[in-house]
């Protein structure tokens, strides 16, 4: 009998043991980046809510030799910053791509020092110097540094956003590409006037077969990462008249993630700028600026249930000062957007970490990220708000889990126009205004807060209301204001 017992016990023994394993497999493989489950316009990671809030170099910190990382990914964690964007290599700028950054922009490497995905051959000819590049050869020390820079960010608490592909924009850019024809011992891929057009279609079949394999590659070596998601492609209807074709494209390589990570431990959330919002396997809708002309706007994405990151905006401090940025970002994250990701000029290979205005920025994105880690944002919706007087400057943002949190914003500014580019413009000026807000009955608890500081506007203000309309008088402030409004317990 006690034979018998010792032999169920074990059995039993056996089976919790499997089934421990099996949680905690589940555990490591569910900690990585992915969409709430309670919320998909929002993230989670290691199984709590996220919001990605940052202020990033121009996306060359891969493939920039002369570009400190460490430094970089240093800066953006101590001030709280949870995001960087990073070009993959096929992309490559030169020096008078960007004139008046020249070699400060990091996509723009020196002669020599540009790290790629294949190894050099040894073949002379590479038009920013060097020999050209063998596309049968990957270069291990570029894996090696990228596997670097994702372990690195993940002991920060940084999420890499890598960007895979970029919209060549015009034949002299495309001519620095590694597979351009000219540029790799096997000299495929399209050439000749107007060939920049080609990279993100499928109609030169040597290039897509080259584009595959370097995305299964990728794909395959960062399988094992938590703190990443992939983007297709930056800004691929930009100079394009064929958007069909940039579509096709687009499934392809979406289809080619998933089917690459079917039989792979994690699978990678994806995102996409511009083309294929509504493909069933995409999670992330990225869109650059506040609005361009003739492309989609936050309002028209949201109804597809997506994550929306806000991925790239008027560059600080050259096109937008501190105060443009501050209110882009709490504009874009109160109206429920998942992501914001300012590009900032102020990183360089001379400055990895940044000048005084990446720290100002750095400081009120930091901010915003602490008010809305004071909500239970997931269980939040944005609530559709109308200004007395449209012609106002004044901008109302509310987000609300209704009768229990109210995360509001208002800002004052004008609207920028760069060419099809507009972003906001802060008015520096005082203002008090006085908002009308549909609340249920109840005790609530409320705050004033300043964006550029954190700082309340005086005590925290309890209030009983009876439910219906509930009229708010801000304090006097400069251009923009926040007010958290909790029920009490």
């Amino acid at each position: 009998m006690k034979f018998f017992q010792r032999k169920i016990l074990a059995i039993i023994q056996i089976q919790l043991s499997s089934l421990s394993l099996f949680i905690f497999l589940t555990a490591q493989l569910t900690a990585q980046i992915r969409v709430s489950a309670i919320n998909k316009h929002y993230l989670e990671y290691q199984h709590k809510p996220l919001l990605l809030i940052t202020s990033a170099e121009h996306y060359g910190c891969l493939i920039n030799a002369e570009f400190d990382y460490l430094s970089y990914l240093n800066a953006l964690a101590a001030s709280g910053m949870n995001l960087t964007r990073i070009f993959a290599g096929t992309t490559v700028e030169r020096e008078a791509d960007i004139s008046w950054m020249r070699y400060r922009n990091t996509l723009a490497p020196k002669p020599n020092k540009l790290i790629a995905p294949w190894a050099r051959s040894n073949e002379p000819g590479y038009l920013n110097a060097g020999n050209k590049f063998d596309l049968d050869k990957w270069d291990p020390h570029y894996f090696e540094r990228l596997k670097a820079i994702l372990i690195r960010a993940k002991n920060r608490g940084i999420i890499v956003e890598l960007t895979l592909f970029g919209n060549q924009y015009k034949d002299s850019l495309w001519m620095n590409s590694p597979l351009h024809p000219a540029n790799n011992i096997q000299k495929e891929g399209p050439s000749g006037l107007n060939s920049f057009l080609l990279f993100q279609t499928l109609k030169d079949s040597q290039l897509v077969k080259r584009q595959e394999l370097f995305v299964k590659k990728i794909i395959t070596e960062l399988n094992s990462f938590d703190n990443l998601y992939y983007e297709i492609c930056n800004e691929p209807y930009n100079e394009q008249k064929d958007s069909l074709s940039v579509d096709a494209w687009h499934h392809l390589i979406v289809q080619l993630i998933k089917t690459t990570e079917r039989n792979l431990p994690k699978k990678h959330l994806i995102a996409i700028n511009e083309s294929v919002p509504g493909d069933s396997n995409v999670q992330v809708i990225n869109y650059h600026y506040v609005y361009v002309i003739g492309r989609p706007s936050f309002d028209s994405l949201y109804h597809l249930r997506k994550v929306i990151g806000l991925d790239e905006t008027l560059g600080s401090v050259i096109d937008a000062d501190v105060d443009d940025v501050r209110v882009e970002a709490w504009d874009h994250i109160l109206k429920a957007g998942g992501i914001y990701n300012n590009l900032s000029w102020e990183y360089t290979p001379q400055k990895p970490a940044g000048n005084d205005s990446a720290q100002i920025i750095r400081s009120y994105l930091q901010i915003l990220q602490k008010f809305m880690s004071s909500f239970d944002y997931t269980r939040m919706e944005p609530v559709v708000y109308q200004t007395a007087n449209a012609d106002s400057h004044l901008f109302v943002r509310i987000l609300a889990e209704k009768g229990k949190q109210y995360a509001m914003y208002l800002h004052h500014s004008e609207t920028k126009g760069i060419g099809s580019i507009w972003g906001y413009d802060a008015i520096l000026k005082e203002f008090a205004d006085s908002i009308t807000v549909q609340i249920p009955s109840g005790k609530y608890r409320m705050r004033y807060l300043n964006p550029s500081t954190g700082q309340s506007y005086g005590n925290l203000i309890s209030f009983t209301h009876a439910g219906g309309k509930k009229v708010f008088e801000t304090p006097r402030y400069m251009t923009d204001i926040a007010i958290q409004i909790l029920k009490s317990k």
